[in-house]
């Protein structure tokens, strides 16, 4: 076991890891984590584990896994390793989620300011937000089919939860190939209010102004102003924003944990 801070030394760890031959490498944080030590285990035989020390742990949840840190540990070794997707998100792979719009300005508060409130930060941050929201005009291509639309948020998914705790996409798995797309089409607070009350109730998927959708390549291009981006957690600049996603290029111990 070792023990470093920033992003630098977490990927270098895992790299050296990889390259000693071990069969699995735990991150002890939270998703950005994670999304740091994914070059190093791309396309290897070398698994990803988790001990959920961060402020979402969203991959955790979507596991299934206890959040102590020693049970979410015992309960993956339980289960062989799965191969898993992984988005890019310019280029940058990520595990969980890529973002633009209000989602990634929710991402980028929390950062600089909530990060101690732990999992209560993100829907809060929201609420702080929420007199600020106006949609921009954008434009979607996925895979290769083009979507016009004022835009309040797009959220590109590989997993079922929002924040680790919201069914946003119940049947989104993270070994399907595929990422899922929602796209929240809007321009003022009270129709992103009117798109949460529905996602809470699970009215979201016959909404006409929520767009659901499963895509292998989706671009993102503001017509009107950049737009926010992160992935897994971490700000990753504006739009425009090209996400792939590649199958089983990862893989992952504890798959066989999520529910459902």
């Amino acid at each position: 076991m070792w023990a470093g801070e920033g992003p630098g030394w977490t990927l270098a760890a895992a790299r050296r890891a990889v390259g000693s031959g071990v069969d699995a490498v735990f991150g002890a944080g939270g998703d950005g984590m994670l999304g740091t030590m994914l070059p190093a285990l791309l396309d290897t035989h070398t698994a990803l584990g988790v001990v959920p020390l961060g402020t979402g742990n969203v991959w955790a949840r979507e596991l299934g896994l206890p959040m102590e840190p020693g049970a979410a540990v015992t309960a993956q070794l339980e289960w062989p390793a799965h191969r898993v997707d992984v988005g890019r998100l310019n280029r940058v792979p990520f595990l969980v989620v890529a973002s633009a719009g209000l989602d990634a300005r929710i991402v980028e508060v929390v950062e600089a300011n909530m990060k101690g409130l732990g999992q209560a930060a993100y829907p809060l941050a929201s609420l702080g937000l929420l007199s600020q929201v106006r949609g921009a005009k954008c434009q979607v291509v996925l895979d290769g089919e083009e979507i016009d639309l004022p835009l309040l948020a797009a959220v590109i998914t590989n997993v079922r939860l929002y924040g680790g705790l919201v069914p946003l996409v119940p049947s989104a798995r993270v070994d399907d190939g595929v990422l899922d797309v929602v796209l929240f089409e809007g321009t003022d607070p009270f129709q992103l209010a009117a798109h949460v009350a529905k996602v809470l109730a699970g009215q979201h998927e016959r909404d006409a102004n929520i767009h659901m959708c499963r895509a292998r390549s989706i671009r993102i291009v503001s017509r009107h102003r950049p737009l926010p981006i992160q992935a897994d957690g971490d700000l990753r600049g504006t739009t425009p924003a090209d996400v792939v996603v590649e199958p089983g290029a990862v893989l992952a111990l504890g798959l066989a944990n999520r529910p459902g």
